[in-house]
């Protein structure tokens, strides 16, 4: 039996995650209720807002996430986790300057680490979900990409509402060079779009 290594046990946790939000956002929505459609295979909901419409956020998706992680964990990989995880650099996030690492900044936070059993850092995860800003988007990358974090594994895992060929440009640029640890799934069209924006003509 292949065993499998830190990557293949990370990237088919994201595969079963974009799964699970998909069913997730089907058949459970406080706003549309449908759980006799729903296959439970993770007992969180969207909620909805006061305007009765379903609120879609990263939390959702980072919470299932970490459902199948554990899943994950209990079939045999021995890791452990943390979130809302301090950087190991300090960072300017100023609402007019180019996000960047800076001494006399402050510390940032990765949303979630993976630890091997030793208590070493393997892995680095930001979770996105919607199409914000690409202010958001560099500070994430330049996080993620800061060489004194010193990890190779680093995921930016999205999940979207709505899509279209002006959303794959969009987010085509806004990715830049990190074509390489971008995920994305879209919830209305029901599969992972992350080769659409990649390989997108502009």
């Amino acid at each position: 039996m292949h065993d499998m290594n830190d990557q293949e046990h990370i990237e088919k946790i994201i595969n079963k995650t974009f799964e699970v939000i998909q069913q997730v956002y089907k058949c459970q929505q406080e706003a549309h209720y449908c759980i006799g459609k729903s296959k439970k295979s993770s007992r969180i909901l969207f909620p909805k807002k006061r305007n009765g419409e379903t609120r879609i956020s990263e939390q959702e998706l980072r919470f299932v996430f970490v459902e199948q992680l554990n899943l994950e964990i209990k079939s045999g990989w021995d890791v452990f986790y943390s979130v809302e995880t301090p950087t190991n650099d300090t960072y300017l996030f100023s609402k007019t300057d180019e996000p960047h690492a800076d001494p006399y900044g402050q510390s940032g936070n990765f949303d979630m680490v993976i630890y091997d059993n030793k208590f070493n850092r393997i892995a680095l995860i930001e979770f996105k979900a919607n199409n914000s800003t690409l202010k958001e988007y560099r500070k994430d990358f330049c996080k993620l990409n800061n060489s004194k974090e010193n990890v190779k594994l680093k995921y930016f895992i999205q999940i979207v509402k709505n899509t279209n060929s002006g959303t794959f440009s969009n987010l085509h640029k806004k990715i830049g060079d990190n074509k390489d640890i971008f995920k994305c799934w879209s919830l209305e069209k029901e599969k992972n779009i992350t080769d659409d924006i990649l390989n997108i003509q502009l």
